[in-house]
């Protein structure tokens, strides 16, 4: 492997609003963005249908996966130097590690599809396929894809790919690269997305994150060269960055508006691909090796060519979710809301089975019980227009019972570690979970005083069954 080497390279700019501007360079990476997989990205939006709510949010996955680039390389300059103190010779050399986070982050979105977590529920949790999600497909991507031959070129391929992949890596350097880029408690993922969502969609004082602090004040931990640890002095920038996780999940990314609309997205994907097998085809191209198929799986796409099928087909259940996501009109309004918080230290407690269980079962038997309920009343004929979600907000990607290693430092190294529990950190700064369950209705009948009436009681009976019993709602007036 002939090694990369940065100051032999070429270098140029992007202009970005996030970080005003982001280096690249003309070697591997620019072959790379330029890419059909990486191109692609360009037509989907970052935020699914949260245009529909927020004009700005028309950002693209693109732009985010620069973005990530950048903060993952920057993420690893850090930590690749104390790794090679602590580690000796990995067997790549520091260029190489820093070009392998720049690339994966670069990569890591590549695999979504039209509508991007829509198209996740609809087709690869509902289908029996030989990729199982985007992260998968991202990773068939960029291995049957010419991006395969840059990278090889370059020797990193075999890294790339281990980072994309859904199986752990089995080298301790490439282990401590993919937390740089995603599965950390502060990865350049959901750094970047955070501040470039609440830019898009005007929600500034949502997404604010001191990435640098973060960034600098994190450090290889001596006792796992393959973890990380935070200075105790970047507690307070943890601590933002957490609260700022919270409050765009509630008030952007599961916004009722978006969310009515994500819906929609992914009943109108199901039903075309029961009508046309369009989106499993494409997936079982990608995994036999013939990317050229799901390459041209975009939003626009997939709009279009629901409209072009509702109209040969003459399904009229598929042309009027289309027409409601290209015309903006709203199918269903939010009917019945509980929302509360949880104590982080109630994750351990046998009351919080709704969070443990997986939220679909649930989802499908509160959904189940209310249209029998709906049956003997009069919307029995729109018994199966309601629906039901279940949102967990949480700080952290996983759930909160996990550990923060902080450390000490004594002449540019670390001195001493020690940890802290998650739940512990969420507690001391006073940062609670929440909980919100939704029931939907169809449109129609929120306007209808006498149905509106009946479908809240029926609402409320249903929540009583199923939610009241956990515990988490005593107290609420329901």
């Amino acid at each position: 492997m002939a090694g990369i080497d940065f100051s032999k390279m070429p270098w140029s700019l992007i202009r970005d609003p996030v970080y005003n501007y982001i280096d690249y360079n003309k070697v591997v990476e620019k072959p790379v963005i330029d890419s059909a997989a990486v191109q692609r990205l360009r037509w989907l939006r970052q935020l699914q249908l949260a245009n529909m709510v927020y004009p700005g949010a028309d950002h693209s996955r693109f732009q985010h996966s620069i973005g990530v680039m950048h903060l993952a390389g920057l993420f690893a300059q850090t930590l690749v130097r104390e790794y090679f103190n602590i580690n000796g010779n990995p067997g790549y050399s520091f260029d190489d590690l820093v070009e392998i986070a720049r690339i994966a982050g670069l990569l890591h979105d590549v695999g979504h599809g039209p509508f991007s977590h829509a198209f996740e529920e609809a087709i690869y949790w509902q289908k029996k396929l030989p990729i199982e999600d985007h992260e998968e497909a991202g990773y068939y991507l960029v291995k049957y894809s010419e991006v395969a031959d840059i990278l090889e070129k370059h020797g990193i391929l075999d890294p790339v790919l281990q980072i994309l992949s859904s199986k752990k890596p089995n080298e301790e350097s490439i282990t401590l690269i993919r937390k740089t880029v995603k599965e950390w408690i502060y990865p350049a993922d959901v750094m970047d997305f955070l501040m470039r969502d609440s830019y898009y969609t005007g929600t500034r004082e949502y997404g604010v994150v001191d990435y640098e602090r973060l960034i600098k004040l994190s450090h290889v931990d001596p006792s796992d060269p393959s973890s990380i640890c935070l200075e105790e002095k970047a507690l307070g920038a943890l601590s933002g960055y957490l609260r700022s996780r919270i409050a765009m999940f509630e008030n952007v990314y599961i916004h009722p508006v978006s969310a009515i609309f994500s819906y929609t997205a992914v009943l109108m994907l199901q039903l075309d691909d029961e009508l046309t097998n369009y989106y499993s085809e494409a997936i079982e191209a990608l995994s036999q090796g013939d990317p050229s198929k799901y390459l041209r799986l975009t939003d626009y796409s997939a709009l279009e060519h629901a409209l072009q099928a509702a109209r040969e087909t003459g399904n009229d259940r598929l042309r009027m979710l289309a027409e409601s996501i290209y015309g903006r009109r709203l199918l269903w309004k939010l009917l019945y809301e509980l929302k509360t918080t949880i104590e982080p230290r109630q994750l351990t407690s046998l009351a919080t089975s709704i969070l443990l269980k997986k939220s679909r079962d649930l989802v499908n038997e509160i959904e189940s019980s209310l249209k029998d309920r709906l049956e003997d009343t009069i919307l029995s004929e729109y018994k199966e227009e309601f629906w039901v979600s279940i949102n967990t907000l949480k700080p952290t990607p996983p759930v909160p019972t996990g550990v923060i290693q902080l450390c000490s430092m004594q002449e540019g190294r670390v001195a001493s570690s020690s940890s802290l529990t998650i739940a512990d950190f969420l507690e001391r700064e006073g940062i609670k979970l929440k909980l919100i369950v939704r029931i939907y209705a169809p449109r129609e009948i929120i306007g209808d005083q006498e149905k509106y009436r009946v479908a809240e009681k029926v609402a409320y009976e249903t929540l009583v069954e199923y939610i009241r019993p956990t515990g988490l709602f005593t107290g609420i007036t329901m």
